[in-house]
């Protein structure tokens, strides 16, 4: 039995299985793929929920009367646009099991193969960890760095290597072939640039029993259900509004599993099931927040601008006019010379309503990065570990 194959991102959902198909209305598509990190989206001057929109954005492109469907998308996606994704599959009254876009590329090749996923602002390199990196520069720089970080994660040089290169990315059948020339002629791995045509060989040779793992819903009547294999992303960065993560898939669930961030022109690494969310209006900068799960009061906060003077003192001398301007209270504990993960940094306290907000601050290839540590006033240690995994993993993009 052949499966059924959607494809969701980076820039399209369409069938990848019985014939081409794009999606009816191309407004809902753009739209859905904006704002799956939104409750709410405007459609025609309209608010609707996002779930609902995702339906209806499924409902056109599905195959119908399907036995066995999977939905691919980016492996970059954070755990919250997976379960916007997972919600809207619902209607289609299936059960929903989630894999990576990795999957469905390692399927035609080895399984262990690293994947480089190209995409409109950054380039991704996924293996046992990530790396990410940015399109904001000369093109030679982007291969540069992309081979590197290839050839830094390959095991040895017979290592696989696939190129996902997205008809609908623009610029990534160019950039693929670069970072393939690249490869070669700096190694021994073995390298596959996976075009859209490539892809459907893929999709059209996968088998139910592969992915299906045994398990078989029912509905309430006690019919047997159909299962629906979403492919989703696993990453989650913000990049002109996106998010994206990444949570590796061989990674153990010890203590804390993690994924990579990237906002703007930073990364950094948080907890890979904490929320993310886009914080525009109330007190302090616009930043994005990632909130524990289990307690609202603890969370991370990360801003990053472009500055012209790098030095930590120019850092130190300008948050302390913003402090200096604020009423008094608010911002204390400054410290212009403060060290955290190792590196000099600016350091201070922001006290609000039943929290206090601790912030780093430095300076890295002109990018401020910003990363605050909230927690209970007292209770700074309930952040602590999450709080030094991103100030140690932060880095610029630029």
């Amino acid at each position: 039995m052949r499966a059924h194959v959607i494809e969701i991102g980076p820039n399209a959902i369409r069938r990848l299985c019985c014939g081409v198909a794009p999606i009816a209305d191309s407004e809902l598509e753009r739209t859905a793929l904006e704002s799956v990190d939104d409750a709410v989206a405007l459609v025609d001057l309209r608010p609707i929920t996002v779930e609902s929109l995702w339906r209806s954005v499924l409902e056109s492109v599905n195959c119908g009367g399907a036995e066995s469907m999977v939905v691919i998308h980016p492996s970059w996606w954070a755990p919250s646009r997976v379960d916007v994704v997972n919600a809207a599959t619902r209607c289609l009254g299936d059960e929903v099991v989630m894999k990576p876009r990795s999957w469905l590329l390692r399927q035609g090749s080895q399984r262990s193969a690293l994947v480089v996923e190209i995409v409109d602002g950054f380039v991704v390199v996924i293996g046992d960890v990530v790396a990410v990196e940015t399109r904001r520069r000369e093109q030679q720089s982007v291969v540069e760095g992309v081979a590197h970080s290839v050839l830094r994660m390959a095991t040895n040089a017979t290592e696989t290597v696939l190129i996902d290169a997205p008809r609908t990315v623009q610029g990534a059948s160019e950039l693929s072939a670069l970072i393939a020339g690249e490869l070669r002629d700096s190694s021994g791995v073995t390298v596959m640039q996976v075009s859209d045509i490539e892809l459907r060989r893929v999709a059209a040779g996968l088998i139910p029993s592969e992915y299906q793992d045994g398990v078989v819903a029912k509905t309430r009547g006690g019919r047997r259900r159909s299962k629906l294999v979403l492919m989703v992303p696993i990453i989650s960065a913000v990049l002109g509004g996106a998010a994206l993560l990444y949570h590796p898939a061989g990674a153990a669930h010890d203590v804390m599993s993690t994924t990579y961030l990237v906002e703007g022109h930073v990364a950094l690494e948080v907890p890979a099931r904490w929320p993310v969310r886009r914080i525009v209006a109330g007190p302090g900068s616009a930043r994005l927040q990632v909130s524990s799960p289990a307690d609202p009061e603890v969370a991370l906060h990360v801003t990053q601008s472009q500055v012209a003077l790098t030095g930590l003192a120019a850092t130190a001398e300008f948050l302390k006019g913003a402090i200096d301007a604020a009423p008094a209270g608010v911002f204390v504990d400054f410290n212009p010379a403060g060290r955290s993960a190792g590196r000099p940094v600016v350091t201070y306290r922001e006290v609000r309503g039943g929290h206090d907000v601790r912030w780093t601050v430095w300076v890295d290839q002109a990018v401020r990065i910003s990363i605050g540590c909230q927690s209970r006033r007292g209770n700074a240690e309930a952040v602590r570990h999450e709080c030094d995994l991103a100030v140690r993993s932060a880095r610029a993009l630029t």
